[in-house]
C-alpha cells in the first residue's frame, strides 16, 4: 500500500494528536519509500530486530518504544541509537513508533492487558489518569501474583510484589510500562491492588504503608503484548479497507535482562 495510507492506518489505531507535545510517537525514519509492502512489528529495536527485518525484506519496522526519544546531537555508528538509525537507513527501512498514542488507544496496551487479565474495567483513562476496575474474582495476594504471571506468560518468579496485607483483593488499578506514577492515583481511588512495571522503592513503600498490594511485572513484561496486539489490528483494519500489506511479528528477543 502507499506509504501515506499506511501511516494513516497506524494513526487510526493509535491517534497521536493528544501526545504530540509530550511524546515522540510518529515517524522516526522515512527513507523516501512510496510503498510499504512488508512491516515488522516489535516492542523496540535492537540489532537482532534489524537483522530480522533485513531477512524478511521489511520496508518498515513498527515499534512501541521510540528509537529516537530525545533529539540526538550527533548520529554515530558506535553509539546508541546511532548504530540502529544508520543500519535502518542503509537498508532502506522506515521506522514508526506508536508509544503513548498506543498505550492509551481504545484497543491499546492498557485495554489489551485488561482483556488478558480478565479485568472488569470501571474507568478507562488517559496519560493523565489511569485504568481502574476489578479482578475477575476476589483473590488472595499469592493467588493474584501467580495469576498475573500465568496470564502474561511470564516465567515463575519474574514479577516483584508488595503485599499490602489484605486477605482478599478485589479492586485494581493498572498501567502498562513505567506506570509507577499512577500508583498514587490507584491508592487514592481505594484500589486493593496496582499492576504496572518499573516500580520505584519509595512508590513501593508508599503502597505498603497504605495497605495496597503492588505487582511490578516489569516494563518488558507488561508491554511485550504490543507486538501481537498491534499486528492483529493492522491485519484486521487493512483487510477492512481493502489494503494489502504483509504484517510480520518479530521473533527477536528485545528483553535486555538475563532471566
Amino acid at each position: 500500500m502507499k506509504y501515506r495510507d499506511f501511516i494513516d492506518l497506524i494513526e487510526e489505531i493509535a491517534p497521536k494528536e493528544a501526545y504530540k507535545d509530550t511524546d515522540n510517537s510518529g515517524v522516526q525514519i522515512y527513507t523516501g519509500r512510496e510503498q510499504i509492502n512488508r512491516v515488522l512489528v516489535c516492542l523496540e529495536i535492537n540489532m537482532d530486530v534489524l537483522e530480522e527485518a533485513k531477512a524478511e525484506k521489511a520496508d518498515m519496522i513498527l515499534t512501541h518504544h521510540p528509537l529516537i526519544f530525545d533529539p540526538p546531537y550527533a548520529i554515530e555508528h558506535d553509539d546508541y541509537p546511532g548504530r540502529y538509525i544508520l543500519e535502518a537507513i542503509k537498508n532502506d527501512i522506515c521506522v514508526y513508533s506508536a508509544h503513548l498514542s498506543f498505550d492509551f488507544a481504545p484497543e491499546g496496551n492498557n485495554a489489551y492487558i485488561s482483556k488478558l487479565l480478565g479485568l472488569f474495567v470501571r474507568e478507562a483513562g488517559s496519560a493523565d489518569a489511569g485504568y481502574f476496575g476489578q479482578l475477575p474474582e476476589p483473590m488472595s495476594f499469592s493467588r493474584v501474583c501467580g495469576y498475573v504471571e500465568e496470564c502474561l506468560e511470564l516465567p515463575e518468579g519474574y514479577i516483584r510484589c508488595v503485599d499490602g496485607g489484605k486477605e482478599k483483593l478485589v479492586s485494581v488499578g493498572w498501567c502498562t510500562g513505567a506506570g509507577g506514577e499512577y500508583l498514587y492515583k490507584a491508592a487514592a481511588a481505594g484500589c486493593d491492588l496496582f499492576i504496572t512495571g518499573d516500580v520505584k522503592l519509595h512508590e513501593a513503600q508508599y503502597a505498603k504503608a497504605g495497605g495496597m498490594s503492588v505487582i511490578d511485572a516489569g516494563h518488558y513484561g507488561t508491554e511485550k503484548i504490543f507486538t501481537e496486539n498491534m499486528a492483529h489490528q493492522l491485519f484486521v483494519r487493512s483487510a477492512e479497507k481493502g489494503l494489502t500489506v504483509d504484517v510480520i511479528m518479530a521473533k527477536a528477543n528485545t528483553n535486555p535482562y538475563t532471566l
